[in-house]
């Protein structure tokens, strides 16, 4: 317990340093202001290219971090629970959820309050996730309902806690991606509301994926553990259903994992070509 509370305080560290160092870079270079009176040019191609390289350090830096928290926080997690399985899982989420409050804590510059009214995403495109969570967590209470059936308690309960906690990361990254800039010039504003509706769009994406992984999990190990005790169990067919279903779970939030990792990879070239020209005076 020492060693992981000594590891929780050094990735703590890590985060300051790195916010830190962030807020120093950002006041070292202000944003490009455009003089009153003088018309709106134009960003250069190059210019466009430069900043929505300089916006993607902010979802490597996040990436980075969740990789060293998961290589830092993995073997301590298997060596406190004694297997692998299941601090896979929490060790995975916790990691993801430090990345997404990393990029949630990075210096940006803030959009004025009246620009903050159209968001980046429909009300509807929250209703999956939402749904996602609703089924996970009644399928958690149900298994937990079944007498002498702790499987879903040792291992649902962990996974479900996981995957509220990572979905409220995610909703503090959108609330981030919603209220603060991309690309800070002003020339590339345009560009800058096309760069953070895609960047949403990935991120709701792998939202759903990461739920959807964690609910099929849950399912999976609560499939094995009735497909074990079926010579006692009254319909043993379940344990056979579950572990199936679970797969089918599991393997569509896989997918859209790879659909989110493939939108982020590819952010700058959808920008380029979907933002509309900006209008000059």
């Amino acid at each position: 317990m020492t060693k992981l509370i000594a590891a929780l305080a050094i990735l703590a560290a890590l985060a300051w340093a790195a916010t830190a160092t962030a807020s120093w870079i950002a006041k070292k270079k202000a944003p490009l202001a455009i003089g009153a009176g003088r018309a709106q040019i134009h960003a250069t191609p190059v210019e466009q290219d430069r900043a929505m390289k300089k916006a993607q350090w902010r979802t490597v830096a996040a990436i980075a971090f969740a990789a060293v928290m998961f290589a830092t926080l993995f073997r301590l997690s298997v060596g406190l629970s004694g297997q692998e399985g299941l601090p896979v899982a929490v060790t995975a989420g916790l990691s993801a959820s430090g990345g997404l409050l990393l990029f949630s804590a990075l210096p940006a510059t803030k959009i004025p309050a009246s620009n903050t009214r159209f968001p980046l995403l429909p009300k509807r495109a929250f209703l999956l996730p939402a749904a996602i969570l609703a089924a996970f967590t009644a399928f958690v209470i149900t298994a937990g309902l079944v007498p002498g059936f702790i499987a879903v308690k040792n291992d649902g309960v962990p996974l479900l806690l996981m995957a509220v906690a990572f979905g409220g990361s995610a909703v503090l990254a959108l609330h981030r991606l919603n209220t603060t800039l991309a690309l800070a010039d002003p020339r590339m504003s345009a560009f800058d509301r096309r760069w953070r509706e895609l960047s949403a769009r990935n991120l709701l994406t792998f939202t759903n994926g990461a739920l959807l992984t964690y609910f099929g999990t849950a399912v999976i190990l609560t499939g094995l553990a009735l497909a074990t005790a079926e010579a006692e169990a009254a319909f043993p067919h379940w344990g056979v259903a579950g572990t199936a279903g679970g797969a089918a779970l599991a393997l569509a939030g896989v997918v859209l994992l790879a659909l989110a990792a493939r939108g982020a990879l590819t952010i700058r070239a959808a920008t380029s070509k979907s933002a509309p020209t900006p209008i000059t005076a």
